[in-house]
């Protein structure tokens, strides 16, 4: 076409490339490394944090208040890593609610079991445990208020409740386990099945528990261990 310059081909036949020896007097092409891969975090691992950023965001911010973005956006993952560990937020709570129901009772049994197998030491042994278990509680209110939004979400939910009932009476269970070995290490006869003493002395402290949220005055730090002295010391006397 009139008018335009047509395009000029290096020596060589290669369109703006240069020959060969201004090539090599470039030297070789230098090639840039790939960025290294991210570490894939493993599934135990994702699970781990996603658990301990719901334990610590249920606590300071409440149950209802705390969405699954927000336990994913502190774990560091997608909402997707979320899902594809547990199927709800109530599986999350659930989950929450195992491993500190085992933590618990693992505690609890360990600090009853300081004492000597006697029936002096049973009531040293309940009263050790008593305010064991007032110790944690003061010290994570954060958590019996957790625990507060759960029961009433469950108790609201047809679907929840039946399984929120299966939490509390494994709990039942292992306490009157430990009712039950220590009542028998002592020579002992419990006055009632082990499971009913461990409603009794969970309903106890969650009512001691609910009490102290509120004023906290009101409980002092031995109470809970001088009640389940007195009880032993009952128990002893029948």
């Amino acid at each position: 076409m009139a008018g335009k310059e047509p395009s000029r081909v290096r020596a060589g036949g290669r369109r703006g490339g240069g020959t060969a020896a201004a090539r090599r007097a470039r030297g070789p092409a230098v090639r840039r490394a790939a960025p290294p891969r991210a570490r894939r975090v493993k599934r135990q691992e994702v699970r781990r944090r996603i658990l301990e950023s719901a334990d610590r965001l249920f606590r300071s911010r409440g149950l209802e208040r705390t969405s699954l973005e927000d336990v994913a956006k502190a774990a560091g993952f997608s909402k997707g890593a979320v899902y594809s560990n547990f199927t709800g937020k109530d599986e999350l709570c659930f989950a929450l609610l195992s491993a500190e129901i085992d933590r618990r009772i693992a505690a609890t049994r360990e600090s009853a079991l300081t004492a000597t197998p006697t029936a002096h030491g049973s009531l040293r042994q309940a009263g050790l445990a008593g305010d064991y278990l007032l110790r944690i509680i003061r010290s994570e209110p954060g958590w019996q208020v957790f625990f507060v939004e759960l029961w009433l979400r469950c108790v609201r939910s047809p679907a929840l409740g039946p399984r929120f009932a299966e939490k509390r009476r494994l709990m039942r269970g292992q306490v009157g386990a430990v009712l039950e070995a220590q009542a028998a290490a002592a020579g002992i006869t419990l006055p009632l099945p082990a499971e009913q003493l461990g409603t009794s002395i969970l309903a106890l402290s969650n009512g001691l528990d609910m009490e102290g949220l509120i004023d906290g005055s009101g409980v002092p730090a031995d109470l809970m261990g001088k009640l389940l002295g007195w009880t032993f010391k009952g128990m002893m006397t029948e």
